[in-house]
């Protein structure tokens, strides 16, 4: 007997309704996503873009949130930049959802995102915000134009990584740290470097770091 093998389908990627992002958010610990009335307003000002599951139905989602939006998140990271209500630009949030911690989920779906939001941001900053609970995600970032600039809470918020989109690396030789020594990092990320590269070790995910 022959058996035959389907190929896989092919997770689709698209905007998402407020109605499908609140479910997917429900299931959500992240902070960024607490209170209800905040994500409420999040999803007012935002857009929102998701994957579908192989099962055919939302499985993560992120919202590109413009920077001068007033909202938590936004003015949290605002006060960190040091900038006013007027400055521009757009951030993604963290990914939510059950499938949004999972790489062959979010890989499309933030390669998906970060194209819109260039487009959106017509050459202005671009930010992305990731909780540190789930570190193992910051090399698909790394993929995808991010640099790692900095580790810290944003106001209420859990500690975060913060990335910065477009940055351009001194032409020196980078200095590798592992991805769990973020004391060092913090050090390095404070004087003025950047995480631009990834790779993996038998000691786990190491960053290459640049004077930016």
């Amino acid at each position: 007997m022959i058996q035959v093998c389907e190929p896989p389908r092919t997770r689709q990627v698209r905007r998402l309704s407020a109605e499908e992002f609140c479910r997917l958010a429900q299931s959500e610990v992240s902070s960024v996503y607490r209170p209800r009335s905040e994500v409420l307003r999040m999803l007012t000002v935002g857009e929102v873009w998701g994957v579908y599951s192989t099962r055919g139905v939302p499985g993560a989602g992120c919202i590109l949130l413009p920077m001068d939006a007033d909202v938590a998140a936004a003015a949290a990271l605002r006060r960190f930049l040091g900038w006013n209500r007027t400055s521009g630009g757009y951030f993604l949030t963290p990914a939510a959802g059950p499938d949004g911690h999972a790489a062959e989920t979010l890989a499309p779906l933030l390669a998906a995102a970060a194209a819109r939001q260039e487009f959106l941001a017509r050459q202005r900053a671009r930010w992305a915000v990731v909780e540190c609970a789930v570190e193992e995600l910051i090399p698909l970032y790394l993929r995808q134009g991010f640099a790692l600039r900095a580790i810290r809470p944003l106001d209420s918020l859990a500690p975060c990584f913060l990335l910065q989109a477009g940055c351009l690396a001194q032409n020196v030789p980078p200095v590798w740290l592992p991805l769990a020594d973020r004391v060092h990092i913090a050090i390095l990320l404070a004087r003025g470097y950047a995480a631009l590269e990834s790779r993996e070790s038998p000691q786990g995910t190491v960053l290459a770091l640049y004077p930016v």
